[in-house]
């Protein structure tokens, strides 16, 4: 395998231990861990929310969000770039955003930015589509 190859296998492993602790960060409503994991201009758009939010307005959502995501589809790692990266999936959200329920079937966009050797996510995006 060329040397290439197995750098991006490097990175791509790289993403996917960010967004296990993005994950986890949200898990434990953990802003300092959120704040360390995105970019500052980072953008989220999710569809039980009024519309796009940046960093400290997902933060002050946390108290309001509990939803268990679970995964229906391995994620795919999409290089955009040397430094940036899309990966998405498909997931079974379940829970409640603001004491209303969410039960849906989402396609999950993140956007990775590679910033002093580290990934970090610079958009997320999530669509709701037929289960």
């Amino acid at each position: 395998m060329p040397a290439f190859a197995d750098e991006r296998l490097a990175d791509v492993e790289a993403i996917d231990n960010a967004v296990g602790q993005l994950d986890e960060a949200f898990a434990t409503d953990d802003p300092d861990a959120l704040k360390a994991l995105m970019t500052e201009d980072h953008i989220a758009v999710l569809p039980f929310h009024q519309g796009p939010e940046t960093v400290e307005q997902m933060i002050d959502g946390l108290s309001k969000t509990d939803i268990k995501q679970t995964d229906l589809s391995e994620p795919t790692v999409v290089f955009l770039g040397p430094d940036s990266a899309m990966r998405t999936l498909t997931a079974k959200f379940e829970g409640t955003y603001e004491d209303k329920p969410v039960d849906s079937t989402v396609f999950i966009t993140s956007i990775m930015t590679k910033k002093d050797g580290k990934w970090l996510e610079s958009f997320y995006q999530v669509t709701t589509i037929a289960p």
